[in-house]
């Protein structure tokens, strides 16, 4: 039996640890892995996951987990991002909209992961490091359009994870969970691409 299938409320000590990232952006590649949070999760996991008795269903609940930490940090990064530098108002103020969500979103899963005794990453990996910096080197209108582009990319990635968990996912907190949070995550999707519209004509 296995204690994924627990209520919240009961959760006792898991007698494994797992979590199986996907990079977040295929375009990206890591500079190495020495350092990189997602992958030393990821080498954590992997070498328990042979001694226990793991199904794909509870491999694909550890994996939505760790990408969806990995990309609410992304998404924090880039909000401090438009809010420092962009130059629209418009990119601004969704930064710190997205800010806030996001870090709310990441109390959420670091809380569901604990309970669940899964290793989530604590900072950004090498994928999102690299795709924050290069966003990061453009500058004046250039670096609104690729902000929005990057945030329009990751909500996406985003909102088709949690619509698919909320119906597949082996363990019933995790699929109330994203069904909880998919609503607003559609909803910053949908923010994200009317911001992003509204400067495709910037010079």
């Amino acid at each position: 039996m296995f204690l994924f299938q627990l209520p919240s409320v009961a959760v006792r000590p898991l007698i494994f640890r797992l979590a199986v990232a996907l990079p977040l952006l295929s375009a990206c590649s890591s500079g190495g892995s020495g350092n990189d949070a997602v992958d030393a999760a990821n080498a954590e996991n992997r070498d328990k996951i042979s001694a226990a008795d793991v199904t794909e269903k509870q491999e694909d609940d550890a994996d939505f987990l760790v990408k969806a930490t990995s990309n609410a940090l992304l998404a924090v990064e880039l909000g401090k991002l438009a809010q420092a530098r962009a130059t629209t108002p418009t990119v601004r103020a969704y930064g710190t909209r997205l800010v806030q969500h996001r870090l709310g979103l990441l109390s959420a899963l670091r809380t569901l992961a604990a309970a669940k005794q899964l290793t989530i990453p604590p900072a950004l990996g090498g994928d999102e490091q690299a795709a924050y910096h290069e966003v990061s080197t453009a500058t004046g209108s250039q670096l609104d359009k690729s902000l929005m582009k990057l945030i329009v990319k990751v909500q996406g990635q985003d909102e088709d994870a949690f619509d698919d968990m909320k119906d597949d996912a082996y363990d019933g907190d995790i699929r109330g969970f994203a069904a909880k949070y998919h609503p607003p995550v559609q909803e910053e999707l949908a923010g994200a691409e009317e911001v992003a519209d509204a400067i495709e004509d910037l010079p």
